[in-house]
């Protein structure tokens, strides 16, 4: 009987709170943030997916995975609630990475970021590097940088230079089973924002400066050359972006 009458009281204290009650968040194991008061990570572990024995079923995990985390996706911006979805959004960040065993996994994701007063842009601060105690951390081969856009824009110029210092840092094309693959920065986009899904993602290349997008219609692919990126000063990464609308050339689907 106390149970109950302390289960009515609680609940009737809970209406008329203005912010109601809500439940304490349980902790997501996908994600790891640093402590609070404490500096960013600069280490993400592994492995949260895979192996897998490609690197475009690596790519289609992640960009489901993605997407399904809280605030993923605002939608368009013809969306009546677009601003608030856009001021609660999150980007999400990982890396996927090839291994001495031949296959391609997933990293844990962050979303750790800087804050803009402004909410002109969300930016998921990626680490540089993988902690998968497996492997000898040379022995790891990063293949893309991995982060959804919460309205699926194009690239921006933070995404484009990032992946050219990673690309200082790592190397900009790694030797695999499947050849040589070559280091891009991915940002994944769903059209839905209250049911997202994988609807496409854009990418850049910087060993062929090619700015791709890929959309998806049922089970097929689609890709487009929406840009090249043209180098003018390395030392200050000062770039200039050619726009285009083409087929993409060399790009194998996903």
């Amino acid at each position: 009987m106390s149970v109950k009458v302390q289960g009515l009281g609680m609940a009737l204290a809970c209406s008329l709170l203005a912010g109601g009650c809500s439940s304490p968040q349980v902790a997501d194991p996908d994600i790891v943030r640093p402590a609070p008061g404490a500096p960013f990570l600069d280490k993400l572990p592994g492995p949260m997916l895979g192996p897998f024995s490609s690197p475009s079923s690596a790519l289609l995990a992640a960009c489901r995975k993605i997407l399904t985390k809280p605030n993923s996706s605002a939608g368009a911006r013809d969306h009546q609630d677009f601003d608030v979805r856009w001021r609660v959004s999150s980007e999400y960040c990982a890396w996927m990475y090839y291994t001495p065993d031949q296959q391609y996994v997933v990293s844990k994701l962050t979303d750790q970021s800087r804050v803009d007063p402004l909410q002109r842009s969300k930016s998921c601060l990626l680490p540089s590097w993988v902690d998968d105690p497996r492997y000898p951390p040379d022995a790891i081969r990063y293949i893309y940088a991995l982060h959804n856009h919460p309205y699926g824009s194009s690239l921006t110029e933070n995404d484009i230079r990032f992946i050219v210092s990673e690309g200082l840092a790592h190397g900009f094309e790694s030797e695999t089973k499947d050849g040589r693959l070559r280091l891009s920065v991915v940002a994944f986009f769903s059209r839905n924002a209250s049911e997202p899904s994988c609807d496409g993602f854009h990418q850049y290349i910087p060993l062929t400066g090619q700015l791709l997008k890929w959309t998806r219609g049922g089970a097929n692919w689609q890709c487009e050359q929406t840009g090249s990126v043209r180098w003018s000063d390395a030392d200050t990464r000062t770039f200039t972006v050619q726009k285009k609308n083409s087929p993409c050339e060399g790009s194998k689907t996903p």
